[in-house]
């Protein structure tokens, strides 16, 4: 890559930053103001003021995860220490017993088939990512299987998870999506791709949708 070229690879990524900051915090900020400006405009009984002090209370809640989540998109582009492989056998195993009881509260199977892997990247990173993936997929409306199969070639480890819902998953083509929840799937995609790897939506139905994650495989675990 020439200089000129990275320096212009560069400029576009901090303006997709800058970009990613104005539409995380806009929402929730312009929603927290109406909420506080609502509640001085006439006199109220107490039951009104604490509705719109409960509404707000929930919109700076928003606002801070959102803060929360641009801290992240902005390391995300940092693939960290790598120089250790990854055991993503195990990594995937201690996601979904912290998953599991989320699933099991809401009447949903989370299956995973995993063998002994070991792939490029930081684990504490790609942890991160699978976590914030996962709470992107659990968005409404919520699924009713997660099924998560590992894949390899000679080059990389393909991690395929399969959703299903009972409801539709359709959102209107005019309407964004839910900031907190773009954020979330920004932040898995940038990290693993800082890996070396990727993340894309493979396939995408009413009830159904599959996402790849890709990764590149490793040598085997110290010890």
């Amino acid at each position: 890559m020439t200089p000129v070229a990275g320096f212009m690879e560069e400029r576009g990524g901090q303006h997709e930053l800058i970009s990613d900051v104005f539409h995380q915090l806009s929402q929730p900020l312009t929603a927290l103001q109406c909420s506080l400006e609502l509640a001085l405009i006439r006199d109220r009984t107490s039951e009104e003021y604490r509705t719109s002090v409960q509404a707000a209370l929930q919109n700076a809640e928003r606002l801070r995860q959102s803060l929360l989540l641009l801290r992240e998109l902005s390391d995300a582009d940092d693939p960290g220490d790598i120089s250790a492989p990854v055991d993503l056998q195990r990594l995937l195993f201690d996601l979904r017993e912290d998953f599991l009881p989320v699933f099991e509260s809401a009447g949903a199977r989370f299956n995973l088939v995993c063998n002994a892997v070991h792939v490029r990247g930081n684990g504490a990173k790609l942890m991160r990512a699978f976590f914030y993936l996962l709470e992107h997929l659990l968005h409404a409306p919520s699924p009713t299987c997660l099924e998560i199969d590992v894949e390899t070639n000679s080059q990389q480890a393909e991690i395929r998870m399969t959703v299903s819902r009972a409801e539709p998953d359709v959102v209107p083509p005019d309407e964004p999506i839910e900031p907190i929840s773009e954020g979330q799937l920004k932040i898995a995609r940038r990290t693993f791709r800082a890996a070396g790897g990727d993340l894309v939506l493979a396939e995408s139905a009413a009830r159904r949708s599959v996402w790849v994650a890709s990764l590149r495989l490793s040598g085997p675990c110290p010890g």
